[in-house]
């Protein structure tokens, strides 16, 4: 398909010539949107929308290149910084930040995938699309937050598979939970996606938020696990038989 930049405002002139033949008796409105957009250029309406989605998707693709640029920019200072992209019609919401620390991450909230920015000071490759016709984002892998731990499982031969200590991830969880869709929410919380087992790890982290060791262990023992993302212990998810709710989560205090 022949790709013509097309904004709001064309599209808008289009609908209204459709719409003025329409009272003059022109025919079926369908029909006149199609008559216009052909008069315009374009091979029929569809074609005319097509375009304008893909001139948005530009704009947004050029937008969220931008914030990359500002993120990159902020690690090169060593200053920590959090951005959300605005959703649209080429993707979600992502959301960005630099660690401080010499790294930087573009990062997919609902399928949790991640681009690198900044790899120990040196910065990498910005992988989304130019190409109006086509968006894509080249994503390194996936990513998970564990506890205070960057999990990353990825096809950057020089980052790997790896867990990373250090990053503000407290003001990231709390970006991501801004930017990610109720869906994707309703669905970690159902299958509580994020849980974990319950190490000597999280019982160090557990106690040193104020919880007694023995308690822990004994939550554990009844098939408790934890979800970094809620900081809360999620009890085993039980049939509609045995409980009326499929979930039980403690709160750590």
């Amino acid at each position: 398909m022949r790709y013509i930049p097309t904004s709001d405002a064309v599209v808008e002139h289009l609908r209204k010539q459709a719409k003025k033949l329409q009272r003059s008796g022109g025919g079926k409105h369908t029909d006149l949107l199609n008559r216009v957009a052909k008069a315009a250029g374009y091979d029929h309406w569809r074609h005319a929308v097509q375009c304008n989605e893909n001139a948005k998707a530009a704009t947004q693709m050029r937008s969220i290149r931008e914030e990359c640029e500002a993120i990159i920019a902020a690690e090169r200072r060593g200053v920590i910084k959090i951005l959300m992209t605005q959703a649209g019609v080429a993707c979600p919401a992502f959301v960005l930040f630099s660690t401080g620390v010499g790294d930087a991450w573009l990062l997919e909230p609902d399928e949790q995938l991640a681009m690198c920015l900044v790899w120990q000071g040196a910065r990498e490759e910005i992988g989304i699309s130019e190409d109006p016709s086509r968006i894509e984002v080249a994503w390194d892998g996936s990513y998970e937050l564990l506890g205070d731990f960057f999990r990353l499982e990825t096809n950057n031969p020089k980052i790997g598979d790896r867990a990373i200590g250090g990053y503000p991830l407290n003001e990231v969880r709390k970006m991501l939970d801004k930017a990610q869709s109720t869906l994707s929410k309703m669905a970690a919380v159902i299958g509580q996606m994020d849980a974990v087992e319950i190490t000597s790890e999280v019982v160090a982290q557990m106690v040193k938020k104020g919880w007694s060791e023995e308690e822990v262990l004994k939550m554990k023992a009844d098939g408790f696990r934890y979800s970094p993302g809620r900081d809360s212990l999620l009890g085993p998810i039980m049939d509609s038989d045995d409980m009326d709710d499929d979930e039980t989560e403690v709160e750590l205090r």
